[in-house]
């Protein structure tokens, strides 16, 4: 069930609709009567994200309920929405800002529990997604795990990179910033938080 739009003076922040135009949406009314990229987004047929509903709390000037809402952290950034966009928008981009800016702000910390266990699988073994975190976790509500799965189509449980690609994999994550990007994530206001105590 979708939550109700708050608005007070307390929540409204012309400032937040000003920089979600400098990210790229400058006419946002547009958009919410054409949603072309909610019909495409695979997002959103598997979950309650609706860029057009964020967007139009953007509109409403309701910062708060968007930095805090679990929405922002479904998208795939996978740009199905911008290849579709007439306008070209790449909204995956603005979703990023959006979380930095939650991040920021302290929201999201259960969420980035999930994605800097992907971030560190990564960094560890080259692989994002082991077995055992899809199957602790169970987002599709699957009756075998990765790993029985995986055996009966003759793959090992997990699998592995080979030393020579992880030593071009660090020398990647090292160059692009990804390395610093995941450390300064777990030691961000979010995660420590999230970490430390029920999360808001």
């Amino acid at each position: 069930m979708e939550r109700p739009v708050i608005l007070s003076s307390k929540s409204w922040s012309w400032k937040f609709l000003e920089e979600a135009k400098r990210w790229g949406i400058q006419r946002a009314e547009q958009c919410l009567s054409c949603g072309a990229c909610v019909g495409a987004c695979p997002a959103a047929r598997t979950s309650t994200y609706n860029f057009r509903k964020i967007l139009r709390d953007i509109l409403y000037g309701n910062e708060e309920k968007v930095l805090s809402s679990r929405e922002i952290w479904y998208c795939f950034y996978c740009f199905y929405c911008t290849s579709k966009c007439p306008s070209r928008i790449e909204i995956p981009y603005m979703i990023m800002r959006m979380r930095r800016l939650a991040m920021e702000r302290g929201y999201g910390g259960d969420m980035l529990r999930i994605l800097v266990s992907l971030g560190r699988n990564l960094l560890n073994s080259g692989v994002s997604v082991h077995p055992r975190d899809w199957d602790r976790l169970n987002p599709a509500g699957a009756e075998k795990t990765i790993s029985e799965l995986r055996e009966r189509v003759g793959l090992p449980p997990a699998m592995r990179v080979s030393e020579e690609a992880m030593k071009e994999l660090k020398v990647i994550f090292d160059e692009s910033g990804f390395r610093e990007e995941v450390e300064g994530i777990l030691s961000g206001k979010a995660y420590v938080r999230a970490v430390s105590e029920k999360y808001k």
